[in-house]
């Protein structure tokens, strides 16, 4: 555990020491080939101002030409489970078997 730990911790240096180099120039007579700094540069303006005053937008509203349907309807189905009016009979059956 403890050489993988240490073997990320070096790819990790090596890595981060790359990125941090610098894009030498090239010098005067010089003939090897070294990567030359990039002469063109793109310059914006502080402020870009956009004018629509002079263009009237004219237009419709479009909708589709289908009805809307919305879902399906809920059920409505009576109960199955009736409520008693009365204990009455259940009461005197008890009774009689003391």
């Amino acid at each position: 555990m403890h050489k993988i730990l240490l073997a990320a911790v070096v790819c990790s240096a090596v890595a981060s020491s790359a990125f941090a180099q610098t894009h030498p120039t090239i010098g005067v007579g010089s003939r090897s080939s070294v990567i030359a700094a990039p002469t063109h540069t793109v310059s914006y303006k502080d402020r870009t101002q956009y004018d629509f005053d002079a263009e009237e937008v004219e237009g419709t509203v479009v909708q589709p030409d289908v009805d809307l349907i919305t879902g399906r309807m809920k059920a409505h189905h009576q109960s199955l489970v009736r409520p008693r009016g009365s204990f009455q009979p259940e009461l005197l059956q008890s009774v009689e078997s003391l």
